[in-house]
């Protein structure tokens, strides 16, 4: 191996998969956010964590609302997902901008989105801070398939998208 600037060798970690996190606002507003940094956080209790940047949106709405979903899209919502991680739900409903549609949860507030391959309800149980991101750790106690057969969404790098 041979020794080099972080930024070189963090562009060796694609393809990476890419998820929508769902969370809403104290007015029941949802909105949507496209991250690549998630992870499974235990198996017993289930628990999955998501890394958010402090000044996102939606940072402060998982914070004040203590749940989210985590939305595992199919390769078929490339530019659903782009424009998800384009805009900030600070002043773009995304879930119009993306014609994604906005799905009741069954434990949580935030909705789930019937696009999506699979869908996690989430409820806040930790945060971890982790630099410039908070490390939201949330135990999901509800889980949802769909019943399309696709290839999950990943960031190939570079911008680029595509299914696995």
């Amino acid at each position: 191996m041979n020794l080099v600037p972080y930024a070189q060798a963090i562009k060796r970690k694609y393809p990476e998969p890419v998820c929508l996190v769902t969370t809403i606002d104290e007015h029941g507003k949802p909105n949507v956010m496209t991250i690549g940094w998630w992870m499974l956080a235990s198996v017993h209790p289930p628990m999955m964590a998501v890394s958010v940047a402090r000044p996102y949106y939606s940072h402060g709405l998982i914070q004040r609302r203590r749940e989210f979903v985590i939305c595992f899209p199919g390769e078929t919502m490339v530019e659903q997902v782009l424009i998800c991680g384009a805009h900030s739900g600070r002043d773009t409903d995304k879930f119009a901008a993306a014609r994604l549609t906005p799905q009741p949860a069954t434990r949580v507030a935030p909705p789930l989105i019937a696009e999506c391959m699979a869908a996690f309800e989430c409820k806040l149980v930790a945060e971890v801070p982790a630099g410039d991101h908070t490390l939201f750790v949330g135990e999901v106690v509800a889980s949802h398939v769909s019943e399309k057969a696709e290839r999950r969404l990943f960031s190939l790098g570079g911008g680029k998208l595509g299914g696995l």
